[in-house]
Order: C-alpha cells, then structure tokens, then sequence
C-alpha cells in the first residue's frame, strides 16, 4: 500500500469543526483505483494523516457526484493494520511519501498551516 502512481492535493474540507487536507491518492491498481487522504495539523507544525478514504462506487454506474450515498468508505484501519502491514511504521512511511510528493506539502503549507486560517 505504500506505493502510488500519482498524488494531489485537492481542498481543505471541515469536519466536525476540524480543518483537513484532502490529498487524491492514485495507485494504479485495479481493486482499489483512487484513495483519499486527509491531513490535519498537528500543534508543532507538522501534518498528521488522520484517514484514508476508499471509492466504493462502479463508475459505469455512479459516473457523477451523488450524495445520496456513501461511495467513499473509511479503509484506514485496514491498511495500516492488515496482516500484511506492519501498522504504525507503515503509516508513518506511506505519510512520508505523500508529503514528499511533489506539490502535497507545499500545498498543505499554503492552504492548510495554522498561518492560513
């Protein structure tokens, strides 16, 4: 899982009075095409992964924004908790690799950091 094709940021939502990141992950797999990840602040500076969201949707069928459901679900505790993962290492390495992708923290500095409400 701690590889990707591509990353990038997309907005900062709220949720539950908390601002997040939303970074698009790309992984060029089959099974689980696109993720979402979301970024928060932690007090000193640095940017925690909070949740990683999957697309649960058939293209082919829900080819537009539909809110009356819940495409994207919450995939966080299996990735980073599955048997072929080694847990906390493995998500501090997979939110590594976002931030060092070109553009995400620069992103997340402009849009998300304690400086821009």
């Amino acid at each position: 899982m701690a590889t990707f094709r591509e990353a990038r940021y997309s907005r900062v939502v709220d949720r539950g009075g908390h601002r997040l990141a939303e970074v698009e992950v790309f992984t060029g797999r089959t099974d689980d095409p696109q993720y979402l990840a979301y970024f928060s602040v932690c007090p000193n500076g640095d940017y925690r992964l909070d949740q990683v969201l999957v697309n649960d949707a058939d293209t082919e069928v829900d080819w537009f924004d539909n809110s009356l459901h819940s495409a994207f679900s919450d995939v966080t505790p299996q990735i980073f908790s599955s048997p072929d993962h080694v847990g906390l290492l493995d998500h501090d390495e997979f939110t590594s690799q976002l931030l060092a992708h070109e553009g995400v923290k620069d992103a997340l500095d402009q849009h998300l950091s304690t400086h821009n409400p």
